[in-house]
């Protein structure tokens, strides 16, 4: 591929917003670790490439497919990427608008390997995932 880190971000971003889980799949590594902060339903450590497209069809199902994300800033370093990015949802009337920061660790089959995530706004992200 050779892609640098932040057209990765985007390829993974793109199919998200598509919601192509096999594009998905590319993109993330089969031994990736995702960690999910916050006090909800979702919250934790996601071991696997299977766990981690759980997760992400989980926002997709409780948003029904109602989740936009918009990256605002990106930091590129060699292996690690740091993202700033415009998330907005709609569920049951209750809306989210929310800047969440992702740093990333690629691994060199050019995959996420590890992400953690944190909102500018947790206790928002809380309540809306219950």
């Amino acid at each position: 591929m050779g892609d640098t880190l932040v057209e990765r971000l985007e390829r993974f971003l793109r199919a998200y917003a598509d919601d192509d889980a096999d594009a998905i799949a590319e993109t993330v590594a089969e031994d990736a670790v995702w960690h999910v902060g916050g006090a909800h339903r979702m919250s934790g450590d996601y071991q696997g490439r299977e766990a981690v497209l759980g997760l992400l069809r989980g926002f997709h199902e409780l948003t029904q497919n109602r989740l936009k994300v918009e990256p605002r800033d990106v930091l590129e370093g060699d292996e690690h990427l740091m993202s700033f990015t415009h998330v907005t949802a709609e569920r049951e009337g209750d809306k989210l608008d929310v800047i969440m920061a992702d740093a990333m660790r690629f691994g060199a089959d050019e995959r996420v390997g590890e992400l953690w995530t944190l909102s500018n706004d947790q206790r928002a992200v809380d309540a809306f995932i219950g």
